[in-house]
């Protein structure tokens, strides 16, 4: 965890000890929404490649997290599924996308979670019985550990931490305390709290004190960087542009 101290930084100097090869990263996001927009750009830019992506699920079509998978720099997705982007799911049926196991979305949380709060892991009884058919994940090194807790059959889950953790927040203040909103309070701080090293990207960075203490949705200890990101407005132009593109919303 960091010191306390002005973190705001420019992207480069944030996203400078991430290393070109073989980053094992947690990113947050949730289909589209609440991504670090302007982080994965910089990623894409100096081709930071064979990363190991932990991501709730793997973005949405067109931008954001679908474009690291488009430029080949993912080697190995750790998620819940492939499939909300075509980009993801393509490398994935060519076999350059490398999936050990996928985790219900609430598995894959506890186990976040768990290496937040400096937990061994997680008792899940979600998919006993169908997680652990044989061969259904024929890259697992070992079967996945069942033990009966209370009468309950429970895979034993490993807490998940990673060295670099790229986080979407609405607001920030200079020290590092965020606050989240909307569909970034989906995974974005338990995402934060177990990076060893935090860039939290923002739309607003405020003076310490505007974020009310109860607001504070991961505080300043867990974060290393602050970066400021495009607003509000850009980035539902972003999505409205998205949906123009697909059919799926009528241009004014």
């Amino acid at each position: 965890m960091s010191k306390l101290g002005n973190k705001v930084m420019s992207i480069d100097e944030a996203l400078a000890p991430i290393p070109q090869k073989g980053a094992k990263i947690l990113m947050g996001g949730f289909v589209g929404a609440s991504e670090p927009t302007c982080c994965i750009e910089w990623l894409i830019k100096n081709q930071i490649s064979e990363i190991t992506l932990i991501t709730n699920e793997p973005g949405l079509s067109g931008f954001g997290r679908a474009m690291l998978y488009k430029n080949g720099l993912v080697r190995e997705i750790i998620s819940s599924h492939v499939g909300t982007t075509e980009e993801s799911t393509i490398e994935y049926l060519k076999d350059s996308l490398k999936v050990e196991q996928y985790y219900p979305m609430g598995t894959l949380a506890e186990k976040v979670r768990a290496g937040a709060m400096g937990l061994g892991g997680a008792l899940v009884p979600v998919g006993v019985g169908i997680l652990n058919e044989p061969g259904l994940f024929p890259d697992l090194a070992e079967p996945k550990q069942v033990i009966n807790v209370n009468g309950m059959d429970c895979f034993v889950e490993p807490a998940i931490r990673a060295p670099y953790s790229i986080i979407k927040a609405w607001r920030a203040d200079e020290i590092g305390n965020l606050e989240f909103r909307y569909t970034g309070l989906n995974c974005n701080a338990i995402y934060g709290m177990a990076g060893d090293y935090t860039i939290a990207e923002v739309e607003e960075i405020v003076p310490v004190g505007t974020i009310p203490p109860e607001r504070v949705g991961c505080a300043a200890p867990f974060v290393n960087a602050v970066v400021k990101g495009l607003s509000l407005e850009e980035h539902n132009e972003i999505y409205r542009q998205h949906w123009l593109k697909i059919g799926k919303l009528k241009a004014e």
